[in-house]
């Protein structure tokens, strides 16, 4: 059930940052069609749902059964994910930009879930799937969109992939001492609990800070200011973490729900001041 609940927090996750492009390209008038928005991101969730059906297969604890039954699920929703683009590719609705950042997002899946690399188990899986989330899927709703890409994807993907990044450190803390006797090396494990929660609460406040630096660039304070509650959680989020290096008891459940809180509230928040303005 917790598993399930986790690919559930995903694809919500990545519906918010598609749906964040969208507003982009809404806000700068490039909103065209919303049946290829519909058809791009069916695309993002057939990437992500095989990605996690690689991740079981190519689990140290899974049986050669389930690794029959994983690999089965994968391949139906990878060519799901190719019906797809031919489908775009059919209707000439997938601009060259889009097309690429199909490649990369495919590959990143690949790289992270499958031997003989899969990053995932040496501690650059959660990198690559922050940048994913955060950088690539908002580019790509764009790109189908406008056919190119913008600053302003930049200027909103890079304080959240650093949001994404403490998330994902939060959310494997619990983990820790099961991935320490399975020797999985997560990105956690590799910087080792005291530098994750230092990096935990640096990442967060990094985030923030490029925010602000965003509206010191140009970035339009009206949809940047709404962000200040998500900071306030980020605070506390901060605060808790030293509590716990401390030796105070952790509350991994809501350390859990606020780190996932915390940038799905921020996407939010900016994806309904482009839409709005």
């Amino acid at each position: 059930m917790r598993r399930y609940r986790t690919l559930g927090l995903l694809f919500l996750l990545s519906a918010l940052a598609y749906g964040l492009g969208l507003s982009i390209a809404r806000y700068l008038g490039q909103m065209h069609a919303w049946l290829l928005a519909a058809q791009g991101l069916a695309w993002v969730w057939f990437l992500l749902g095989s990605g996690a059906a690689l991740t079981k297969a190519f689990a140290a604890t899974t049986n050669e059964e389930d690794h029959r039954r994983w690999l089965t699920v994968a391949f139906v929703l990878l060519a799901a994910a190719a019906l797809e683009t031919t489908l775009l590719l059919w209707q000439n609705s997938l601009p060259p930009s889009a097309a690429v950042l199909q490649v990369v997002l495919a590959v990143a899946v690949v790289f992270s879930t499958t031997p003989p690399l899969r990053l995932l188990d040496k501690g650059y899986g959660e990198i690559l799937l922050a940048a994913g989330l955060s950088l690539l899927v908002p580019a790509f709703a764009y790109a189908l969109q406008a056919a190119q890409l913008h600053r302003l994807l930049g200027m909103v993907g890079l304080p959240l992939f650093f949001l994404g990044l403490a998330a994902l450190l939060a959310w494997d803390f619990p983990n820790y001492a099961s991935n320490l006797k399975r020797e999985r090396r997560s990105l956690l494990m590799r910087l080792d609990w005291r530098m994750a929660m230092r990096v935990h609460n640096l990442a967060l406040l990094i985030g923030f800070l490029l925010l602000a630096l965003d509206v010191v660039l140009g970035f339009p304070l009206g949809i940047a200011l709404p962000c200040a509650i998500p900071f306030v959680a980020a605070l506390l989020q901060v605060w808790m973490m030293q509590r716990i290096a401390q030796g105070a008891r952790p509350p991994w459940g809501w350390l859990r729900t606020n780190a996932v809180m915390i940038v799905a509230l921020t996407a939010y928040v900016l994806l309904l001041g482009f839409w709005r303005v």
